[in-house]
């Protein structure tokens, strides 16, 4: 995890990438920890799932 506040969290900086890569992200479960499900862009297939409580990462995944 990030030491630093004005830095990401480990799990957000994880799901940024994975995103801007082009992938998907599914929220499976809320929580806290929140459960999500990091899939490909080209058909949904689940290649990890990544279950955090970092506030930053809850705050990037709520809906707008």
């Amino acid at each position: 995890m990030s030491t630093h506040p004005s830095e990401p969290s480990d799990d957000l900086a994880a799901v940024v990438r994975w995103q801007a890569a082009g992938g998907e992200v599914a929220v499976l479960t809320w929580g806290p920890p929140v459960v999500v499900s990091l899939c490909t862009c080209d058909g949904g297939q689940e290649m990890q799932r990544l279950t955090s409580s970092a506030p930053d990462l809850l705050a990037h995944l709520q809906p707008r």
